[in-house]
């Protein structure tokens, strides 16, 4: 994949992981008022939340790309807020699908510059890593940034990205988790000195679905250097890759490749010659639910 630079961010989530409901929320509420989150007391009143709360909101609702920062200023609908919540037929008003979910996994991981998700998914260079070791990855891609990171920050960076993905237990009225956790990425077992040893190994990946699995491999393929081919090896690697960020092995992906050709013959065609196995996309015959900026256009 092409790695498009996107700035990346240590903090901005103020220790707060993002919660379940605050996404559909702020996005009805910037709908109406796009200057919402410049105000922060006009933003604790009518969101019901700290100030400390509004700005990991603010932070979380343009990582997820719900929200994107306006030129004139404020807040308008992002690429994701326009497919899960706007125009005349929102996906999933409430945030209450695991396809919705994958989505902004795909997204955080993506294109929201969130520094511990390329570095797990993205770049898919953690699979199995205690605390300790994802910090140390974080402090050694943070290097040559423009000030030294403090390691207090980089360990709050990486305990709120495991805390997105993993609970150990969560009460019946708790709206204080992510709800990520549903996606069940992270698991956890104890190493032999009792220390935590974080899993995100290949598994079927249940919820995920063939529109989103295919907005991935659209962005990933006309990302590449033709705009147009992936080899599947790339596919299922790559950095930036639907395999990497989806954690599929190469038989899900094959699986989900099948089906993409099967829903639409004429814009995704997977080639298998004795040289090479391949994704190929033609954009112009896409349907625009598989195209993030096209969608996202269409409500404009």
């Amino acid at each position: 994949m092409t790695d498009v630079k996107v700035a990346e961010r240590y903090s901005g989530h103020e220790s707060f992981v993002c919660r379940y409901g605050w996404l559909p929320k702020v996005y009805r509420a910037i709908s109406s008022d796009p200057g919402l989150l410049r105000d922060e007391e006009r933003a604790i009143q009518v969101l019901g939340i700290g100030r400390n709360m509004v700005k990991s909101l603010s932070f979380w609702s343009e990582a997820a790309g719900v929200l994107r920062v306006a030129d004139e200023g404020g807040h308008e609908p992002g690429e994701v807020g326009r497919l899960l919540f706007g125009g005349d037929a929102p996906w999933d008003t409430y945030l209450e699908s695991l396809e919705s979910l994958w989505l902004i996994h795909w997204y955080l991981c993506v294109k929201g510059g969130a520094a511990a998700w390329r570095e797990v998914f993205a770049d898919g260079k953690l699979i199995r890593f205690e605390k300790r070791q994802l910090v140390e990855a974080l402090a050694r891609r943070s290097e040559g940034a423009a000030r030294p990171l403090a390691q207090t920050t980089l360990e709050q960076h990486a305990s709120i990205f495991i805390q997105s993905y993993y609970q150990e237990e969560r009460g019946i009225d708790d709206t204080s988790w992510s709800p990520l956790q549903d996606l069940r990425l992270l698991r956890v077992s104890k190493s032999d000195d009792g220390r935590a040893v974080f899993d995100t190994s290949a598994r079927a990946p249940v919820g995920l679905s063939c529109r989103v699995f295919g907005i991935a491999v659209v962005e990933f393929v006309t990302s590449m250097p033709s705009g147009k081919s992936a080899d599947l090896q790339l596919l299922l690697h790559g950095v930036g890759s639907p395999g990497a960020v989806f954690r599929l092995d190469e038989s899900q992906l094959r699986l989900f490749v099948d089906l993409l050709c099967e829903t639409w013959p004429d814009a995704i065609r997977f080639v298998d010659t004795a040289d090479t196995q391949s994704i190929v996309v033609d954009a112009s015959k896409l349907n625009a639910q598989y195209m993030l900026q096209t969608k996202e256009a269409a409500h404009v």
